[in-house]
């Protein structure tokens, strides 16, 4: 695993994070659904698989996503008429969200527009089971509080993510704190080293490339661990104001799901 597997994970995580602000109007709504709702998709739509299992911040998701040859807006309109009323709408990150809740679930769309003379919508539907991510509340807080022990004291978990897909078990966090990138470096070797992670290598942005990133990046570091059956990579770099922004990926092999 390399940097690459980070680059092709962050349109995943940039859909889901997005997807679940998209549902924070209407979080506490439930009722008696028991069963994961579908969402149509307009005719003519090229559907793909995002991830198997997933789960962000800890809400337990599905994702969907699809590409149109109709423009945003008339896509957009689809949806509103498709997926009833009450409907919430969000323009998140530079991309229309529309939001609807449905008995224990809450279904997302989020919609941009692609790039190229052809144009057309790239989209993603996301469902996100509200009832379980709060029975499981106690959970979550648990693992949160396990991933944030591979760091410094002090650190806050700004946000975290995981998927299971074809046997892989992916674990995401995104974490700040007021120390520095080297006590962090020293603190998180130690303890995935603990967890079987053996440092590989240290890489620094090259010398001609950092010139023309932004100071946050040109100054961070990437390590790569490997271990049995697993990897992990983490970043750290200065944050935006003090102490250290830290990411950090781990790939677990598990048994298929029969």
């Amino acid at each position: 695993m390399g940097t690459s597997t980070l680059r092709c994970m962050r349109p995943v995580f940039t859909c889901a994070f997005a997807c679940l602000l998209g549902l924070l109007p209407l979080a506490g709504a439930t009722a008696a659904n028991t069963s994961w709702p579908s969402v149509a998709l307009p005719s003519g739509a090229a559907a793909y698989q995002v991830g198997e299992q997933m789960s962000a911040n800890g809400m337990p998701m599905r994702l969907q996503g699809f590409v149109t040859r109709t423009a945003p807006l008339e896509t957009a309109a689809w949806f509103r008429k498709s997926l009833g009323k009450p409907l919430v709408e969000n323009v998140l990150l530079g991309k229309l969200v529309l939001g609807r809740a449905q008995g224990d679930y809450y279904v997302s769309v989020l919609l941009e527009e692609m790039p190229g003379e052809n144009g057309g919508t790239r989209g993603t539907v996301t469902v996100s089971n509200v009832k379980a991510a709060f029975e499981k509340r106690d959970s979550t807080r648990a693992t949160n509080e396990r991933m944030l022990a591979r760091l410094p004291y002090g650190s806050r978990l700004m946000n975290q993510l995981s998927s299971t897909e074809r046997g892989r078990a992916t674990a995401y966090i995104l974490a700040r704190n007021g120390h520095s990138q080297q006590l962090n470096r020293d603190h998180l070797v130690k303890r995935l080293e603990a967890e079987g992670y053996l440092l590989e290598r240290e890489a620094l942005p090259d010398a001609r490339q950092a010139q023309t990133l932004p100071a946050q990046v040109a100054n961070g570091r990437t390590l790569f661990f490997k271990g049995k059956d697993k990897e992990a990579m983490a970043v750290i770099r200065p944050a935006d104001q003090a102490g250290s922004t830290i990411v950090i990926q781990t790939v677990n092999l598990v048994e298929e799901i029969k």
